[in-house]
């Protein structure tokens, strides 16, 4: 195994007067206010550019797995390979539990972006089993060692990702404390906690990020409840945080930072959206054994509620494999001109024709003055073409960060194909081959 690049030198210990860390590392990153979150699969680099293309200031790549990271140098490979200058101010995201490994992982990275992140933000029972994301934070100590070896250690800042604790709110404020102490540079606040999602997913919490934020003197930035430009605008007053992260809006809507408007002024579609995706996924992503799986994924999202009223071409994207055959789909839905949500379009938005209100159809429907789509019936019988659709169309959940059961990650030991390392606390031996991981350009999809 290769070792990670000779570190630079390292910054001063957290509370240094010379740690380039809370408001001079803001500045360093221009000071964004509108951020794209981290989402496993989903904000590889061609994504990542169309996010910035329409507004987004600031980048997390997917979160990685400190140890499968550092096991593979494919993995690493595809990661450290393609990072063109566009594509920064970018943060590098990490989930882990051993300093140690993540430190190494770290150290891979640390001269091709502006700060790692620490993920302590997911709620699925793979977080629980690999002691990572939101289940790491009940081992506060833990988490306090990790931020304070790689603050000290690296040569970029060190940032934080979290969830609140339920029903233990100055459990959440103490802990965040402890990070800025430790040396987290700047922390990012799901309000939420892990038991919100999916159908449980709930409000956002405003009111404790704003807390957070009033308790803390390093930059802070708000996750969780970001429909549209406007929900942005509504959480910085609401919050005074220094900056608003969409995840699973941007997904379908990625020019939902410049309230979907070009450079020009001209209005941005989502057949627009679908097209311009395709070329920059093309171009950074095309590899001869077809396309990889996340442009599908995306297609699906950026296109729902077309896909739903039109489930013959729903069917077609279910099979594509090529770039031809996605641009095909993406043509022939146009030609038919959907009924699109309409974000930004004049308060024309119809929330009950957006996926990601798709957990939240009654809210959706009372908000649009529709009436509720009736429930499936029991016992319906649906064809094995439109049962794969669903699943395609789901896909993982971005915004909690799930890994899925049924389709193999890269930075899984399925897919590497070699049996959990319990001496990488669950991790996967080292070492994973190039066609054993998916092509792809800042992430594996």
């Amino acid at each position: 195994m290769d070792a990670p690049p000779a570190a630079a030198e390292a910054t001063p210990e957290p509370g240094s007067e010379d740690a380039p860390r809370a408001s001079s590392f803001f500045e360093r990153l221009g000071r964004p206010r509108y951020v794209l979150a981290p989402m496993v699969d989903q904000s590889e680099l061609p994504f990542r550019l169309l996010a910035r293309r329409y507004g987004a200031q600031l980048c997390y790549t997917p979160m990685f797995n400190a140890n499968s990271f550092c096991g593979s140098a494919a993995y690493r490979k595809e990661l450290l390979g393609r990072t063109p200058p566009e594509d920064r101010p970018l943060i590098v995201q990490f989930a882990g539990h051993d300093p140690d490994v993540l430190l190494q992982a770290a150290r891979y990275v640390e001269h091709m972006c502006d700060a790692v992140d620490l993920n302590l933000g997911c709620p699925q029972a793979i977080a629980r089993r690999g002691r990572y994301g939101s289940f790491l934070l009940e081992e506060e100590d833990v988490v306090v060692d990790i931020v304070r070896k790689l603050s000290s250690q690296l040569s970029v800042p060190v940032t934080c990702k979290i969830r609140l604790f339920r029903d233990d709110f100055p459990r959440t404020l103490r802990l965040c404390k402890r990070l800025e102490d430790a040396g987290c540079a700047m922390l990012t606040v799901h309000g939420r906690t892990r038991f919100q999602n999916k159908q449980l997913v709930g409000a956002c919490d405003f009111e404790k990020i704003a807390a957070v934020k009033a308790a803390l003197s390093i930059p802070v930035i708000a996750n969780g409840g970001i429909g549209t430009l406007d929900d942005v605008g509504r959480c910085l007053e609401e919050t005074g945080v220094d900056g608003v992260m969409s995840s699973e809006a941007a997904l379908e809507n990625p020019a939902l930072f410049s309230g979907n408007r070009d450079d020009k002024g001209n209005y941005v579609d989502q057949n627009r959206l679908a097209r311009e995706y395709l070329e920059l996924a093309h171009f950074y992503l095309g590899v001869d054994a077809g396309a990889p799986k996340c442009v599908k994924a995306h297609l699906f999202k950026l296109l729902y509620a077309g896909l739903q009223d039109n489930t013959d071409v729903r069917e077609k994207l279910s099979r594509a494999k090529s770039f031809d055959e996605f641009h095909a789909v993406v043509e022939e839905l146009t030609t038919r001109e959907w009924s699109q949500p309409g974000f930004h379009a004049d308060g024309t938005y119809l929330r009950h024709r957006s996926w990601y209100f798709r957990y939240r159809m009654g809210e959706a429907c009372l908000a649009d003055g529709v009436e509720l789509p009736p429930p499936a019936k029991k016992g319906e019988k649906r064809s094995k073409k439109a049962k794969k659709a669903d699943a395609d169309e789901e896909g993982d959940d971005p915004e909690t960060e799930e890994f899925s059961a049924k389709r193999p990650r890269a930075d899984s030991c399925e897919s590497q194909q070699v049996t959990p390392d319990p001496a990488l606390g669950g991790g996967c031996a080292p070492e994973a081959t190039a066609p054993q991981l998916r092509q792809s350009a800042a992430a594996v999809c």
